[in-house]
């Protein structure tokens, strides 16, 4: 037996062994063997076998969980396999997805969209309703793919428009009339959870055993830390809350439960605003969206 004085060693002495631990243990979804669904031929691009395993791998594992997960290194070509796994899980059948990516990847995901789906329709949500962002732009924008460069043209809507009905049936039927082809709806990381403003909550007494200092409007406590206790100079940018726990006091008929108690709540004398993650949660799944993507 060789001697084991490196991970590469032992890497090379056992890998027998390793492999068939490793199938043991995670059985793969999809064989190399086993015949790729027909949907991979109908892609714009053709994946490499490696990709084009993963696909079906991904696509086998929707028809049964909720979620499915990519995870390989940079340049792997996780994009392609996840607009792959979705075209394949849909059974090549017009579908709605949303994919929520980093805000410098959004013009990069249209892109990839128009080259490897076909007849894809791409939207870009900019906001939540018809107010202007930061990119000037608002609402839901769809955008084509012109000269190698992405565009604002098309469809012009609001998520708040998109989930009623008007005429229709239900939105799901008015939003079939309106895209009878797959669709993809990409939000950046940092709009889709651009939330409401906050402001911090918290009592300073003016008479008692805790004069001036700061307490928990739910406990009328100080909040204490490891070493010390909250004070007024502690609250800047950072949110706190304290995880309020039952008294200890011996005897008591009724004990007061555990609970969470944030110190900060809704600044209602700012803009008012919603995350459009939150809205499309709320709302949009029961309209239309049918996959999620994360990238």
């Amino acid at each position: 037996m060789q001697q084991i004085d490196s991970i590469g060693t032992y890497l090379r002495q056992f890998a027998h062994q390793l492999e068939d631990k490793i199938l043991k243990q995670f059985p793969p979804l999809h064989l190399p063997e086993d015949p790729l669904p027909p949907e991979v031929r109908r892609l714009r691009r053709s994946p490499y076998p490696a990709q084009a395993l993963a696909i079906a791998g991904l696509a086998k594992r929707l028809e049964t969980d909720r979620s499915a997960g990519a995870i390989a290194e940079c340049g792997t070509g996780k994009t392609l396999i996840s607009l792959g796994a979705i075209f394949v899980h849909a059974k090549g059948k017009p579908f709605t997805a949303l994919a929520m990516v980093p805000p410098q990847l959004v013009t990069k995901m249209a892109r990839e969209c128009f080259l490897t789906l076909p007849r894809v329709r791409v939207f870009l949500v900019d906001g939540v309703r018809n107010g202007v962002g930061s990119n000037g732009f608002a609402g839901v924008n769809e955008v084509r793919l012109r000269n190698g460069r992405i565009i604002r043209e098309g469809l012009q809507t609001t998520l708040s428009d998109l989930r009623l009905r008007k005429q229709a049936r239900s939105a799901r039927v008015r939003w079939n009339s309106v895209c009878d082809c797959p669709a993809v709806f990409i939000v950046g990381r940092d709009r889709a959870k651009l939330s409401y403003h906050w402001r911090h909550a918290f009592h300073t007494p003016r008479s008692g055993p805790f004069n001036g200092a700061v307490v928990n409007p739910d406990t009328g406590r100080p909040v204490l830390t490891a070493d010390d206790q909250l004070r007024r100079a502690d609250f800047r940018k950072l949110k706190h809350s304290e995880f309020v726990l039952t008294d200890e006091q011996p005897g008591l008929a009724k004990a007061r439960r555990p609970f969470f108690s944030p110190l900060w709540q809704a600044d209602g004398t700012k803009t008012r605003r919603c995350a459009p993650m939150d809205f499309i949660g709320r709302y949009e799944p029961a309209t239309f969206c049918t996959t999620s993507l994360c990238i």
